[in-house]
């Protein structure tokens, strides 16, 4: 099935190139038309000048009309190709993923949060981490929502169950997804966009609901453009026209810090703005039938308006402000119309009557992007699944789960079986063996899962929950913390949120690494022990074998599992499958002998 999808992405690279090739070439050509147009109007304008004064005001006119319509025609066509050569990165980034490498995608690192429950020890932000691999996102919109949705998954059934039927059925469409990301792409926005543009909305108007501006930008225009007509004629003195000029500037100039206030927001942000009316235009054109996605589309269309229009009106009205930045013309525009103060008053209409709708417009953005995101995961792993979730108590019932991450050539995949809270799986093996992986394997899984997300599993069945992972604690020289203190803090913080009666899902490895083998020992049995009395659950991994005599002590609650290790031809040996039991061979002095550190 990897060979189908790969010349899927071969088949729309190889279309999408020639359709760039055909673009250019038509580009190249209309570049060339408008030379030579531009240099036959001039010959044809001067010999114009030869018949009489009329034919040459045709001829000037006829030649800035063709003129225009070119230009238009080239932009148009510059355009296409920019929108192509996404197409031809989206699938030359895809078959390069398809072989493991994700470099061209953003990681997510500023998302990375020590102090995180778990993304932290998961490997979930940062270069060649789970979200890179995951992370198709064309908004910083939908790359929010998608750190955030790993950040904080779905804790309802009916949550996960509306998630998985998005992603399934987005992940068939592969032609609207291509377009969505390749249309968002074609703007880069940034990280604050969103939250200024809240800002702005929240924020009190200047113009709009002040009646003496209702009445300016009608009467200055008029009356500007009537004594131009009237002082061409002789009719009134020139002076009076000069001095109405100078009043329209004097008016201008006086709320010009606020302008620019609003300029800096909007009219800066026109490209941003006609791209989220395009991104909103893609859904607003396309049949769900998912109850999620339905939701999400029906929600653009609130007390009748059109999402993508309204937007597209707004970002028209911010254009119309930009002209300011060319100073003659803005200089002329609000001499004689108040230009500046007639758009922000659009601006503080349209803000007026939208404002409560722009914020839930570019949720749906968002929302659609992340999901996307999940269905190119689905599309690119066909053999993974949607998990089941179950209505019975706490539970997780996997066969054969595997890391997304690691390649299925390479990957050795495991059964995970927790059955009960109060339940802790002890996994005890030599260096190397898998523990840590499969810890992780487990974490990644069940998160994604909570996320909506289909797993790399033959079946998977799980009750949602709470995690929280020790896996990677770091010491701080600026808080001045050792590891050990470090370690200890993660510890209380776990043993904190099980003293308020949560549910909570642990994974834990080698507990308590900063100490030394007595007091790790002692430790470690004692934290075991407080963990079975709240209700929590996981795994914990360890090299101290001693902790799998608990489960005599705890038969209900302690199961021990193993990865072992075996030396045969004088090399190590990893099969890295989940045994059951506690592991005996060690490999620590193998290796460093093998290394020359010891004889």
């Amino acid at each position: 099935m990897i060979n189908a999808i790969k010349e899927k992405y071969l088949l729309y690279l190889s279309q999408n190139k020639s359709k760039y090739e055909k673009i250019k070439k038509r580009s190249n050509l209309v570049s060339i038309l408008r030379l030579v147009e531009f240099v036959a109007g001039a010959i044809l304008v001067y010999y114009a000048t030869l018949i009489n004064f009329p034919t040459v005001i045709l001829t000037i006119v006829l030649t800035i009309v063709v003129l225009l319509f070119l230009v238009k025609y080239y932009n148009k066509l510059e355009d296409k190709k920019k929108y192509l050569q996404q197409l031809i990165n989206i699938n030359s980034n895809e078959l390069e993923a398809l072989e493991g490498k994700y470099s061209n995608f953003s990681n997510g690192k500023e998302f990375s949060n020590p102090d995180h429950p778990f993304t932290y020890d998961l490997d979930f932000f940062g270069e060649g981490f789970l979200f890179q691999f995951l992370n198709r996102t064309c908004t910083n919109l939908g790359k929010n929502k998608l750190a955030s949705c790993l950040k904080s998954p779905f804790k309802t059934r009916d949550e996960i169950i509306n998630q998985q039927k998005a992603i399934d059925e987005l992940s068939s469409q592969l032609e609207w997804r291509q377009d969505f990301q390749a249309t968002g792409n074609l703007f880069e926005d940034k990280k604050d966009d969103k939250e200024i543009l809240n800002q702005w909305l929240n924020s009190p108007t200047l113009f709009a609901d002040n009646f003496i501006f209702k009445i300016l930008i009608v009467f200055f225009p008029t009356i500007n453009i009537a004594a131009l007509f009237l002082s061409s004629f002789n009719i009134i003195p020139v002076q009076i026209l000069f001095l109405l000029l100078l009043t329209s500037l004097a008016i201008v100039g006086k709320y010009i810090k606020k302008i620019n206030k609003i300029h800096n927001i909007i009219g800066k942000r026109t490209g941003l703005l006609k791209t989220y009316a395009k991104l909103l235009s893609k859904i607003e054109n396309q049949g769900f039938e998912s109850k999620k996605l339905v939701e999400l589309k029906t929600s653009l269309k609130n007390n009748n308006t059109n999402a993508c229009l309204v937007i597209n009106k707004i970002a028209k009205i911010g254009a119309a402000l930009d002209n300011r930045s060319n100073m003659i013309a803005g200089i002329l525009l609000n001499t004689f119309l108040l230009w500046d103060i007639i758009q922000v008053f659009r601006i503080e209409n349209w803000k007026n009557k939208y404002k409560n709708n722009l914020e839930n417009w570019l949720d749906v953005i968002a929302e659609f992007d992340s999901l996307s995101s999940f269905a190119c995961f689905k599309y690119n792993t066909p053999n993974s699944v949607f998990p089941e979730i179950s209505n019975d108590k706490f539970h997780i019932d996997a066969k054969q789960v595997g890391h997304p991450l690691i390649f299925k050539k390479q990957r050795v995949d495991n059964d995970i079986n927790v059955s009960h809270f109060k339940q802790f799986i002890i996994i005890t093996g030599a260096n190397m063996a898998g523990k840590s992986t499969y810890l992780r394997t487990i974490g990644v899984n069940l998160i994604m899962a909570m996320c909506g997300s289909s797993v790399i599993a033959k079946e998977f069945v799980f009750s949602p929950v709470e995690i929280f992972t020790s896996l990677r604690t770091t010491d701080s020289l600026v808080k001045n913390e050792s590891y050990f203190y470090a370690e200890l803090k993660r510890l209380k913080r776990i043993i904190d949120e099980l003293k308020t009666g949560k549910e909570v899902f642990i994974i834990l490895d080698e507990i308590l690494k900063g100490t030394n083998s007595k007091d790790k020992q002692t430790g470690s049995k004692a934290l075991l022990k407080q963990l079975i009395e709240h209700n929590a659950a996981g795994f914990i991994a360890t090299h101290d074998v001693s902790l799998g005599e608990l489960e005599k002590e705890y038969p209900n609650n302690i199961l021990n599992r193993r990865f072992e290790v075996e030396i045969e031809n004088d090399q190590l040996v990893f099969d890295y499958k989940l045994k059951q039991g506690v592991s005996q061979n060690l490999n620590a002095t193998f290796l460093m002998k093998k290394m020359g550190i010891t004889i």
